[in-house]
């Protein structure tokens, strides 16, 4: 899956994260680091994705999606948070 389609569909709602995860610790280095990977061409490892049916309960932040299924982030947070506010901004 490209950087673009994992912004998009965290955007559209598909990907959240579980209520149990931490919050984002990463520093300027560890994010720095990231994009340095990237940029060469190495693995930045990959994603542990939870498809389960929308519990607001288990899920952080809104639910943009009433009912059906979302997908949680349970492995690559930090990671896709970095490339997230990177890219978006925010």
């Amino acid at each position: 899956m490209k950087i673009a389609e994992i912004i998009s569909y965290i955007n559209n709602g598909g990907y959240s994260l579980p209520e149990f995860q931490r919050g984002y610790v990463w520093n300027r280095d560890q994010v720095r680091e990231l994009m340095r990977s990237l940029y060469s061409g190495y693995p930045v490892g990959s994603l542990l994705i939870w498809r389960t049916p929308i519990d607001p309960s288990i899920i952080r932040g809104d639910v943009a999606k009433a009912e059906g299924y979302i997908e949680l982030i349970l492995d690559g947070q930090q990671r896709v948070t970095s490339l997230y506010g990177i890219i978006t901004g925010k």
